[in-house]
C-alpha cells in the first residue's frame, strides 16, 4: 500500500466508484485497487489484488501484509503479515512495527491507540531474535517452522526465536542474539511461553487491527505503542 505521509493529495481528485471485490473482501472508498481508474478512491489507500492467489495485499517499509476484512462502519481493517498466513517455511516478520506503520502519517495506525483499554488487552507484543547458536531457555520459543531447510534460504548459524516483549528484560537477551523484529502484535492474552511454535504462527495468522480514523484527534506522533 502506498500511503503518502503528506496531505498534499487533493481530496477533489478522489471519488466513490462503487464496490469492487478481491477474494471475500469488498473494496470501496477510501480504498482502491491498483487496477482501478486513477480517479477512484484515495491513492494513499491503494491495495493490490493478487489474482493468482485471490488475496488483497499491500507493502510497507519492511513487510508485506494481507487484508482479511475491512469494516467500513468502524473504519477498521484486520491484516496480517502475509508470510504468516501461507503456512510455508518463510521466516517471521522483520523490522520494527512502528516503522511499518508511521504514526505521524495519520492514515493507518494500530486500532489500540484509539481504543486502548478495549483493544490492547487483546494483544501481547513480540520480539523476534536471530541467534548465532541455539538458546536453551524456557522464555525463548523457537520461531523456525522448517529447521531442515537448504542453506540458500536459511543462513548458516541462524536460530530464530520469539520472546514475549512484556516479560523480557535486558538481562534475558542472550549475547548471541540480535533483535530482528520488535513490537510484533499477537492476539493472545497469556505469555507466549505457554504456546508452541505452531500455535504462535496460528495466532499471528489471525492478524491485528488497523484503523484510518482518529475521532479524538489524539497526538499519535510520539512513536510509542
Amino acid at each position: 500500500m502506498f500511503l503518502c505521509p503528506q496531505s498534499s493529495i487533493s481530496r477533489t481528485l478522489t471519488k466513490r466508484c462503487g464496490v469492487t471485490q478481491c477474494g471475500n473482501v469488498n473494496i470501496s472508498h477510501p480504498f482502491r485497487l491498483k487496477t482501478q481508474p486513477p480517479e477512484c478512491g484515495d491513492r494513499r489507500f491503494e491495495l493490490d489484488c493478487e489474482a493468482d492467489i485471490n488475496q488483497l495485499t499491500f507493502y510497507r517499509r519492511y513487510n508485506k501484509f494481507q487484508v482479511h476484512e475491512i469494516f467500513y462502519e468502524i473504519s477498521t481493517l484486520t491484516v496480517s503479515y502475509q508470510n504468516q498466513v501461507t503456512r510455508n517455511c518463510s521466516l517471521p516478520p522483520t523490522g520494527r512495527f512502528n516503522e511499518d506503520f508511521f504514526f505521524c502519517e495519520k492514515l493507518l495506525f494500530p486500532a489500540w491507540l484509539i481504543d486502548d483499554e478495549k483493544l490492547r488487552d487483546r494483544y501481547r507484543f513480540l520480539y523476534i531474535v536471530n541467534c548465532t547458536s541455539p538458546v536453551n531457555s524456557s522464555i525463548y520459543v523457537g520461531a523456525d517452522r522448517c529447521r531442515n531447510r537448504s542453506s540458500d534460504s536459511f543462513p548458516t548459524g541462524s536460530f530464530f526465536y520469539f520472546l514475549d516483549r512484556d516479560t523480557t528484560f535486558p538481562r534475558d537477551f542472550d549475547q548471541s542474539c540480535t533483535v530482528v523484529a520488535d513490537w510484533i502484535p499477537i492476539m493472545v492474552k497469556k505469555n507466549i511461553t505457554a504456546l508452541s511454535t505452531s500455535e504462535i504462527y496460528e495466532k499471528l495468522s489471525m492478524g491485528f487491527e488497523l484503523t484510518w480514523s482518529n475521532p479524538y484527534g489524539e497526538d499519535l506522533c510520539s512513536g510509542k505503542l
